[in-house]
């Protein structure tokens, strides 16, 4: 199920019109929307949208790309690039491009005829064009597939008048095409290596594909020379949850238990079409914790370390039996169920050597934050607490009202009503949990 958090401008279409949506990889936030009226780009989620134009060429004066019968029937796009097909074969290419949305003829069949198909448009590569069209056999009822390949590079070295050419010389950065985790209060840093060609004015743009999860600080400085004599500059990018950023207002930012996730993208403000090699620099932020972090209980003492058990004995099938009067498969805590006893099979590889707690004594569990097997902190945190097996034989030190809890606090039997498949894994989440200001429950074992 989706929901909408933000509403974009509208457009306006024809009822009786198919609406096509392209999603172009990458996650940068590019949309793009077609009828045979209408030919549209979005390049931050449909947030806003604006109408791609054509560059002007000897081959084809006009500003717009065909419409109504002969209007587009087919586009393809890659996170970088965009084509697109008309029903009468005239064949449009573009850059996919926050500041600057138009495309450029470099095909045409030059053919009155209107198509009663459409090829099939694919990139194979930055740069090379496929399209694939059904071909009949004279001599059976099947078709057979004439494949087409453009170099984009050839043609537009062709299109007159000239094209403006690429305005940069190299634009890179280490973090391109990776995934990084941006947990709570924490921030990642990127360095970008920028150098524009001499005489052009050309400047990068740092974009996220969803500033009301992900907000950033950049600023570019001078970085000496390349061996050529050119300018060589460096982009420093920071970047943090938005919430944490105090760039946005209240009304904008999502909540910091939210999470999300987001592109970051790099590129040249309004470089062009010609630069096809010159790749805008990406990165998928997940707002979340990175799978490298765990949580584990703190093992002051253990049934290995005080001799009960080995851990030969713990990893070899080892089985334990819990009372039928103790537990409750639903953890609701119901006893006197019709059940037999629970056999249950020890997991050493998850769970170790066990905690030895002793009869009657109040325990409350100390938290650890490790990554990648090593240890960072201890944990002050709230934690739901259940045991994995449904057993109820133990008890609190605390009521609710001995705790003095100002409002009825949440337990297992209304999260699970919330639930459609209750889950005491996933009945809590950092999204629905409410603190109350209460003392720390404890726990004993009957």
């Amino acid at each position: 199920m989706f929901s909408l958090s933000h509403q974009g401008t509208s457009f306006n279409i024809d009822e009786n019109d198919e609406l096509m949506i392209t999603i172009p990889p990458g996650l940068r936030g590019f949309i793009i929307l077609w009828t045979k009226n209408i030919f549209l780009l979005s390049s931050n989620n449909g947030l806003t949208t604006e109408n791609i134009t054509v560059f002007p060429t000897e081959d084809y004066p006009d500003i717009v790309l065909p419409l109504h019968d002969q209007g587009v029937c087919n586009v393809a796009a890659t996170s970088n690039e965009i084509a697109a097909l008309t029903k009468n074969q005239k064949l449009f290419y573009g850059g996919l491009d926050i500041a600057f949305s138009k495309m450029v003829l470099i095909g045409d069949k030059n053919s009155s005829e209107i198509s009663t198909h459409c090829e099939v448009l694919m990139f194979d590569k930055t740069g090379m064009l496929t399209i694939l069209s059904p071909v009949p056999s004279n001599e059976s009822g099947f078709y057979n597939f004439h494949k087409c390949i453009i170099n984009l590079q050839d043609r537009l070295m062709n299109v007159r008048p000239h094209l403006p050419p690429c305005p940069v010389e190299i634009l890179t950065g280490d973090f391109h095409n990776k995934m990084y985790y941006i947990d709570m209060m924490q921030e990642l840093h990127f360095n970008v290596t920028f150098v524009p060609k001499p005489g052009t004015g050309a400047f990068p743009y740092v974009t996220v594909s969803n500033p009301h999860a992900l907000g950033f600080r950049a600023r570019l400085m001078q970085d000496g020379f390349t061996i050529d004599g050119n300018i060589k500059f460096i982009l420093q990018i920071i970047l943090l949850q938005q919430y944490n950023s105090g760039m946005a207002e209240l009304e904008f930012h999502d909540e910091i238990d939210s999470g999300g996730m987001s592109t970051l993208t790099v590129d040249i403000y309004n470089k062009g079409i010609f630069c096809i090699d010159m790749h805008p620099l990406t990165a998928l932020i997940a707002m979340d914790c990175p799978p490298t972090k765990h949580i584990r209980p703190f093992k002051n003492i253990t049934v290995c370390n005080k001799g009960l058990f080995n851990q030969t004995c713990l990893q070899d099938n080892f089985s334990y039996i819990i009372k039928r009067d103790v537990y409750d498969p639903s953890f609701l805590g119901r006893q006197h169920l019709d059940q037999e006893d629970l056999n249950v099979s020890y997991s050493y590889e998850h769970l170790g050597c066990p905690i030895l707690l002793y009869y009657d004594s109040p325990w409350l569990p100390t938290l650890e934050l490790w990554e990648d097997d090593k240890f960072v902190e201890y944990v002050s945190a709230d934690f739901v607490l259940f045991e994995i097996n449904g057993m109820h034989n133990y008890d609190y030190l605390l009521t609710a009202s001995e705790a003095k809890c100002i409002s009825q606090p949440q337990n297992w039997s209304t999260m699970f009503e919330w639930q459609s498949h209750p889950d005491p894994h996933t009945a809590w989440s950092r999204t629905n949990y409410v603190l109350y200001t209460m003392s720390a429950a404890v726990i004993w074992q009957d």
